[in-house]
This record gives structure tokens, C-alpha cells and sequence, in this order.
């Protein structure tokens, strides 16, 4: 047989491959179809008692493919003025009232046709509804659109004796539906509204019969709901709608009487009436807005330059530009931003503007300004009453726009209070605008809350003056000393002056006399070792009559030998919102003496240094935290530690009585210092 002999693939079975290549490579996308039907038309006509008219549409789309980008909607009304707010929703949400998954939707009013349709009659206006993002898919969708129409202008409202007869014509629809639903609501009037039976006119001389419709009447105090249903809309024709109205609803309600002492309620209805009057209005009102704001960051500039000149600083404003332009600025800036918050639908504009006079109006903590760094010069430290150094310093006059001062609170307290009447009356008009109002509050915040007193530089002796005052009150009361530095004999108790007198009265009170003097004894003893002197330590540099410091001075009346001083400080650091209060507690001792021995346990928790003087040296507690309570606490420590443990009381033994045990007073213990330290 002869040999077969394979054969490669020639050209011709490579050339279909090729072309299902190229064919692939070069293929077109392919256009989605998409089917739309109209399943239901809900509508609710919404008539005010001048004739105008609110139509609500609710169209069920059943969709098939997709997606669904547009649908034009023919035979709406020629006057609409459209809403915005449109969107379309998915059945299933819509039933929930959830537009969780809403889509917005874009209406337009399509131009007019002029080409007439086959039978020769004009298109009726139509409208387009976009869908924003990729369209409509497929499934069945609840399409929500609006829009304004005058029925009283186009003569749909036609008055017929006593009553008013309303029409109105529906979309047209190329397919038909089951269920035409139309909610007619009406103001209130004393008859009641029902459907129009009357025949309508069909072309020709002949009469066409009004469709079977069913209705249901809701009255209310101020509105009347005629809600109509047809079984069934036919496929490519309007439906042609008609009630019977009373008459009396489309006439103007009665103005209310207004009381002669409602100057505000006329000024207002005039306002109303007349637009010219109602912009003079509001342009008064901006320029008095303008003219207050202006001159309140101008006089708060100044005031605030003034008292940063006194502490020896510069004034930092957030906006560094010169005062005039800046508080012009700060006006035109509020001014145009609320505005713009009244007028705008979306309040973001307006409120930038606000953020901007804020900033106009507010400014920075300042900063001391260094002199070459130089130290401050030496002086002497004198010692000054208690009462004299720790005495309330005198308030600073002319500051009326800060809020650490009385002025200062009830100025800002006024001003809140006239923006928040504005917001009341705002508020009931659209609590929207009323809150964008209540954050304009921040404006008047700016120029109350920046620049404070507490902002300069401190002045160490006067800043300090309440704090270490505090702290003398609550190492007395930790301690158990007396208010006042000077002790005072006991008085008398009531039951010795009540004894009675005489040899009888004498062996009555004996014993009794005895335990009192045992306890007389005891307190005074435990008093002693208790008690503290307090007094002020001003610094007085060499050639100035005012002081650069004041501190704190305790020390025990019985104190260890070596025993110098106790002195409460308080530095002050620079911080974000003014100076920062850092208080210290300095113990100074002679080196070697009873009192440095004493104390060796507490001075872990300190740090040492040299004195003032040769010979002297200094242990310096910080608290973890700057309080007066921890600062305090510290102090009590250093007093038990370095007071003299007080001697037995022994009481003297009256005649005739028996012996009586000398009683001790309690002594204190040498406490560490607390954790505070």
C-alpha cells in the first residue's frame, strides 16, 4: 500500500483563525436594550386658595434590561415650574419609605415640538427625567417627581354659582394601567367637595359619558382630600380629571386684626407688602450689623494692644494687617457671610465668610519680648505681713471685651443674648438657617475668648498672690494651727464660771479642775508644736520701687537647730492659651546641723543645691501635678519634719486630791512627703 504522508496546515485553515482574531480585536460594544412599562401613576394635586397647584407624580416603572438612562413624559402641564429633589427609588424601598438607595434624577422641560402628530393635532409639552450615574436597572422602580402650575391663569378653575368646578388633565401614557389614582387636596370651605358626573365633551356634537369613579372624602380644619380612583387608564389618552369645589376655598382668607401695640407685626406686614421697604430693610440691618461688629475688633485691638504694652509684649494678631482695614474686613466679611446663609440653599459659602471674620477678629497668645537675654538685675528679699502680701490685687480697669472679667461676661452675655432672638425668630421659618445662625456665635467668641488678661505675661508678684494664699489655708488646716499667727489665752468655760463658790464649791470642783488642767496642758503643748508663722517674701531688685517676686514663707515656732527657712515659689512657663503656673516648695538648712540629718529621708525626693548665702543649702520639691492641694501637702511634710518634738506636760498636783498622771501631748511623726512630691 502506498505510504500516507502527513501534511503540515497549509494557509487555508490558518486564514479562518486569523479572522476570528481580528474579528474579536475589532468588535463594536454592544448597545443594551431596554423596555420600559408604565405599571401606576399616583398623583396628588395640592391647591392653594389663589388657584396654584402643587402636582406630585409617583410613576411604577417596570424595567427590562437596562439600564434605563431617560424617559420623556408627555402631556405634563405647559406652565410647570419644576422642583428639585427628584429621584426614583427602588419598590421595595418605597414601600418602606427608605431612600437608602435612592437615585437623584434630573427634570427638564423638553422645547416644544411644532411638528404635529398623525392625525394633525400639536405634541402635547413633554419633559425629560435623567437618571444621574449609570441609569436604571433592571427591576420595577417608584420615579418621584414635582412641580408648580396656576390653574385659576389657565381657566381650569372656572366658578359656577356657588361652586367652583376644578379640571385637570393627567400625562399621557403609551401604555395602559390599572388603578389611575388622583388626591385632590383643596382648602377648607363650609361645602363640601365630590366629583364632578357631568359628561364631558367628545369630538363632535356628541357627549361622552364620565367614567365610573370612585372617591373618598377626608375633612379637616384646614384642608379638604378628595381622593379619586379610576379601575383602569386607557393605553395613548390622557385622563381627564373634575371636581366640585365650594367656591369660598379659592377666595383670600381675611387678614387677622392686628393689635395696635404690635409695632413689630405692622412693620413686618409692611415690610411684606412693599419689597422696596422690606431690601431697605435689610440693608439697615447689614449696615448696623456691619457697624457693630467693625467697631467691636477695633476696640478690642486697642484695648488688647494697650494692656500687652503694659505687661512689656507685643500684640500678635491671627491676621497680621493693619487695624483699620482689618476690622472693615471683619465687618464686610460677617455681614456677606450671613448673607449668603440666608439667601443660599447650601450654607458653606456663608460660613467660610464667617470663618474669615473669625479669624479677622481673634489673636494669639503674645510673646514676651526678650531683652538680649539678660538677667534680671540683683536685689534683696523683705519679709511683709501676711495680711499685706497675700491681700487681693486690684482689678484691671477698661477691659469690657474680656470674658475672665465681670464687664467682659455680661457684655458677651447680652450679645449671645440678642443673637439668640434672631435664631428664635429664624427658627420658625426654617430651623436650618436658624442653626447655620447659632454657629455664627463663634464670631463673638473670637473677639471675648482671645486676647484674655490670662494670655500676658505673668507678673510673679501679683499672679501668684491667690494660689499661695490657698496653699497657706491648707497647710494650716493639715496641720491643725490656728487661723491667725498670734495665740490667744483660753477663755473661761461656761462650767467653771457656773461652779459655785466657797470651801464647798472649791472640794466640788477639785477633781473635775484637775482634768481640765491635764487637757488645758495637752492642747496648749500640741498648739506649740503646731503652730506656724506665715508671712510674705517680696523681692526688690537694686534701684526699682516695685517687687519681681513673691513667695511663701513657713516656718514652725520650734524648729531643729540649722533650721532656715521654708519658701513656696511659683515659676511661670510660657503655655499655648498664657502662662503656666509651676509652683515649688524650697527647704533651706546648714549643712551638717540636726535639721539637715532630719530631714536626709525626704531628700530623695527633692533636689539640692547652694543657698543665697555661703553655708546654706537649699533642697527643692516640685508636685507631680501643680495644685495647691499637692503643693500644700508637700509644705505640711517639711513643717512635722523640722518642728521640735514638744516636752511633757506634767500638770501641778491641787491639795486634798489624789495623784494624777502626767499626760503627754501627742507627737506628730515625721511624715514622708506624699506622693504628690
Amino acid at each position: 500500500m502506498p505510504s500516507r504522508i502527513a501534511r503540515r496546515p497549509g494557509p487555508a485553515l490558518l486564514l479562518p483563525f486569523l479572522a476570528a482574531l481580528m474579528t474579536i480585536a475589532f468588535a463594536l460594544p454592544a448597545h443594551a436594550w431596554v423596555e420600559v412599562h408604565v405599571a401606576g401613576d399616583d398623583v396628588r394635586l395640592a391647591i392653594d386658595r389663589a388657584g396654584a397647584a402643587t402636582v406630585e407624580h409617583k410613576v411604577t416603572l417596570k424595567i427590562s434590561g437596562g439600564p434605563l438612562r431617560a424617559l420623556d413624559i408627555q402631556g405634563v402641564d405647559p406652565d410647570a415650574q419644576l422642583d428639585q429633589g427628584s429621584y426614583a427609588v427602588p419598590l421595595k424601598a418605597a414601600e418602606a419609605s427608605s431612600l437608602a438607595s435612592a437615585t437623584p434624577v434630573e427634570i427638564e422641560l423638553l422645547p416644544p415640538d411644532v411638528r404635529p402628530r398623525a392625525d394633525g393635532t400639536l405634541r402635547p409639552p413633554a419633559l425629560r427625567a435623567r437618571f444621574d450615574g449609570k441609569g436604571l436597572s433592571r427591576g420595577v422602580f417608584v420615579l418621584f417627581f414635582r412641580y408648580r402650575t396656576d390653574l385659576m391663569k389657565r381657566g381650569l378653575i372656572q366658578k359656577d354659582g356657588p361652586s367652583s368646578r376644578v379640571a385637570w388633565t393627567g400625562p399621557l401614557w403609551d401604555d395602559g394601567y390599572d388603578s389611575a389614582r388622583l388626591t385632590v387636596e383643596l382648602p377648607a370651605a363650609p361645602d363640601e367637595p365630590r366629583i364632578d358626573e357631568a359628561p364631558e365633551a367628545g369630538d363632535g356634537a356628541e357627549a361622552l359619558a364620565a367614567p365610573m369613579t370612585l372617591s373618598t372624602l377626608r375633612r379637616s380644619l384646614d384642608k379638604d382630600e378628595l381622593e379619586l380612583l379610576r379601575p383602569y387608564a386607557p393605553k395613548g389618552e390622557p385622563i381627564r380629571w373634575a371636581v366640585r369645589a365650594d367656591a369660598r376655598a379659592f377666595q383670600p382668607a381675611p387678614a387677622a386684626a392686628t393689635p395696635a401695640a404690635d409695632t413689630l407685626g405692622r412693620l413686618a406686614d409692611a415690610a411684606a407688602a412693599s419689597p422696596d421697604r422690606s431690601r431697605t430693610v435689610y440693608l439697615a440691618a447689614g449696615v448696623v450689623l456691619f457697624a457693630i461688629y467693625s467697631a467691636l475688633v477695633a476696640l478690642k485691638a486697642r484695648e488688647h494692644e494697650r494692656l500687652a504694652r503694659a505687661a512689656g509684649v507685643a500684640p500678635r494678631p491671627l491676621v497680621p494687617i493693619p487695624l483699620a482695614p482689618r476690622a472693615a474686613l471683619a465687618g464686610l466679611a460677617l455681614v456677606a457671610g450671613v448673607a449668603l446663609e440666608l439667601l443660599l440653599r447650601d450654607g458653606t459659602a456663608g460660613a467660610a465668610l464667617v470663618a474669615a471674620a473669625t479669624a479677622l477678629a481673634a489673636h494669639r497668645t503674645p510673646r514676651p519680648e526678650r531683652a538680649g537675654g539678660a538677667l534680671r538685675r540683683p536685689g534683696k528679699w523683705l519679709p511683709v505681713a501676711e495680711a499685706e502680701a497675700f491681700r487681693e490685687p486690684p482689678r484691671v480697669r477698661g477691659v469690657y471685651l474680656d470674658v475672665t472679667t465681670r464687664a467682659g461676661k455680661a457684655l458677651l452675655v447680652a450679645l449671645l443674648a440678642a443673637l439668640g432672638g434672631g435664631v428664635y425668630a429664624a427658627a420658625r421659618v426654617s430651623p436650618y438657617h436658624a442653626h447655620l445662625l447659632a454657629l455664627d456665635a463663634t464670631a463673638l467668641l473670637a473677639i471675648f475668648c482671645t486676647g484674655r488678661l490670662a494670655e500676658l505675661p505673668a507678673d510673679p508678684a501679683a499672679r501668684p498672690v491667690a494660689f499661695l494664699r490657698d496653699v497657706a489655708r491648707r497647710v494650716r488646716r493639715s496641720l491643725g494651727a490656728p487661723a491667725s499667727a498670734d495665740l490667744r489665752a483660753p477663755k473661761a468655760t461656761a462650767s467653771a464660771a457656773a461652779a459655785p463658790k466657797g470651801p464647798a464649791g472649791a472640794a466640788a470642783k477639785a477633781p473635775g479642775a484637775a482634768a481640765r488642767a491635764t487637757a488645758s496642758a495637752a492642747a496648749r503643748g500640741a498648739a506649740a508644736a503646731t503652730e506656724l508663722r506665715v508671712v510674705g517674701r517680696l523681692r526688690i531688685p537694686d534701684g526699682s520701687p516695685d517687687a519681681d517676686e513673691l513667695r511663701l514663707g513657713l516656718s514652725p515656732r520650734a524648729a531643729l537647730p540649722g533650721f532656715v527657712a521654708i519658701e513656696v515659689g511659683v515659676v511661670y512657663a510660657p503655655g499655648a492659651g498664657g502662662a503656666i503656673g509651676l509652683p515649688e516648695v524650697l527647704l533651706r538648712v546648714a549643712p551638717g546641723s540636726p535639721c539637715e540629718r532630719a530631714v536626709e529621708r525626704l531628700a530623695s525626693s527633692g533636689r539640692s543645691s547652694r543657698g543665697r548665702r555661703p553655708g546654706e543649702r537649699v533642697l527643692a520639691f516640685t508636685p507631680r501635678l501643680p495644685t495647691a492641694r499637692m503643693t500644700a501637702a508637700i509644705a505640711a511634710a517639711l513643717v512635722r519634719a523640722v518642728s521640735t518634738p514638744p516636752a511633757a506636760a506634767t500638770p501641778t498636783k491641787p491639795q486634798g486630791a489624789g495623784a494624777a498622771g502626767a499626760t503627754k501631748a501627742p507627737r506628730p511623726g515625721k511624715k514622708a512627703i506624699s506622693a504628690a512630691a
